[in-house]
């Protein structure tokens, strides 16, 4: 199936009780070309336009990207639906305090999924299970592939409107770091190649650990727009280190409606511990797809171009809890298909925050990925023929801005594998006032970024 065949995959799977983004570049979302067609505001500018990326010697291997995937529609959305599986099972295991977060469940399932190129036995068996895996290898890279490239296609260049300058921009890229002389197996690097548009970028992590980290941190936040600073945190590479998987997701969109700066107002929003803040609140009137179910009501704000948007679900006052323990894929669906065109005076405040760096160790542990974190457990074999490498960490951090023009939001993941010896009517009032989820979504369903806003004046 080539990336510019239309596909049938539903919106159900995309949403939860967040607000959700998905965006993408105008070139390949592997590449490491800047995307044409830059927003506006912070992150309007070339990829890294704040900071210069690295200058590193890559190998790679002979074969290019496969730039028509076969791939069916039903393995397709199959993969989608399952990323989504994979993304909110490890949403509820991030979201068990009542702080502000925001990840990519995109960013880490790539990584993770060009990780798993290499996995073999109960390895491979435990991290297919926690992905949601059910198709062949050969088809979920494929898969994986298909979606980058469909992704980069949503992108918009820069053009003028009633409402102002808008634009949409996803770039989604891949890079792989490996000691200098450690030996890759062919068939890894050909998938990494052929699917991930990525190659080996060469360090030194046994003679400099420390520079090696910092190369790494520059290029990611070169692919960012500086959004995603400091990645990796001292100590985390050491000697030991032979392989480190990263992807980056960058992200802006112009709303299709801007709101109007001058129509905002302070007012009070109601967090969870019981307490009021004075948040900056934008203000709307418009017809949305909107829905309300028990204890929550949904609304899809979307973004210039109509194919990406982003979901809000905001639970109604003391049901907040109950509403995040129900998100799932099924929900989210159920949830969706209620949607309808509704007149709607919308009340959203401005909100911009970083999460992390956080370790996903843990939530992937729970989840059933134990074996790849174990050192005489993991069976990377299919990356390096001796059995002596396994996950030292899975280290995540992402940034979300909300504002009267878009949104702006950003991720990266390292997977740092080591070595071991041994319908119109009356308005409908949405006022966002009290705490809500998030989801950024794609027009195939797939949730690219997941949060939950508790204080949109926290930073």
């Amino acid at each position: 199936m080539t990336s510019g065949t239309k596909r049938s995959v539903g919106y159900g799977v995309g949403l939860a009780a967040a607000l959700g983004l998905a965006a993408c570049s105008g070139s390949s979302s592997g590449t490491e070309e800047a995307a044409a067609g830059a927003g506006p505001g912070s992150g309007g500018g070339a990829a890294g336009s704040g900071s210069i990326a690295p200058d590193i010697q890559e190998a790679r291997s002979d074969l290019s990207r496969d730039t028509t995937p076969d791939v069916s529609d039903p393995d397709y959305q199959a993969f989608v639906f399952s990323t989504n599986d994979f993304g909110l099972d490890v949403f509820g295991e991030l979201t068990t305090s009542d702080a502000n977060v925001v990840f990519s469940p995109v960013s880490v399932a790539v990584a993770l999924g060009m990780t798993y190129a290499g996995a073999r036995g109960s390895t491979a068996n435990q991290m297919s299970a926690v992905l949601h895996n059910g198709l062949s290898d050969e088809a979920f890279h494929a898969a994986s592939n298909q979606l980058a490239l469909d992704l980069a296609s949503r992108n918009i260049a820069p053009h003028e409107t009633e409402g102002g300058d808008k634009s949409l921009r996803l770039d989604l890229v891949n890079a792989t770091w490996a000691q200098t002389g450690y030996e890759i197996l062919q068939p890894f690097l050909d998938t990494l190649a052929a699917n991930y548009d990525a190659g080996l970028k060469l360090l030194d992590f046994v003679s400099d650990p420390e520079a090696s980290r910092q190369t790494i941190n520059q290029w990611v936040a070169y692919r960012t727009e500086d959004r995603i600073q400091d990645l990796i945190g001292p100590g985390a590479i050491t000697r030991d280190t032979r392989l480190v998987l990263t992807n980056t997701l960058y992200f802006y969109g112009s709303w299709n409606e801007v709101f109007d700066a001058d129509a905002n107002s302070d007012g009070m929003f109601h967090t969870l511990s019981g307490g009021d803040v004075t948040a900056e609140m934008m203000h709307q009137s418009s017809s949305y797809s909107y829905a309300e179910g028990d204890g929550y009501q949904m609304l899809d704000l979307p973004y210039d171009g109509n194919e990406l948007a982003m979901t809000i679900v905001l639970p109604e006052a003391g049901r907040f809890a109950e509403i995040r323990d129900a998100l799932n894929s099924d929900w989210l669906e159920q949830a969706r298909g209620a949607l309808a065109s509704t007149s709607v005076d919308l009340t959203l405040p401005k909100f911009s925050f970083t999460w992390g760096t956080e370790s996903l160790k843990d939530p992937l542990i729970e989840l059933g990925m134990t074996d790849a974190f174990q050192s005489g457990a993991a069976d990377f074999t299919g990356i390096h023929a001796t059995p002596e490498l396994y996950i030292a960490d899975v280290l995540h951090q992402a940034f979300i801005g909300v504002d009267e023009s878009g949104t702006e939001a950003a991720a990266a993941t390292a997977v740092i594998l080591d070595r071991w010896t041994a319908g119109p009517g009356e308005a409908v009032a949405v006022t966002v006032d009290r705490p809500f989820f998030f989801f950024i979504r794609d027009t195939s369903g797939l949730l690219l970024f997941s949060g939950q806003v508790t204080d949109p004046t926290a930073q």
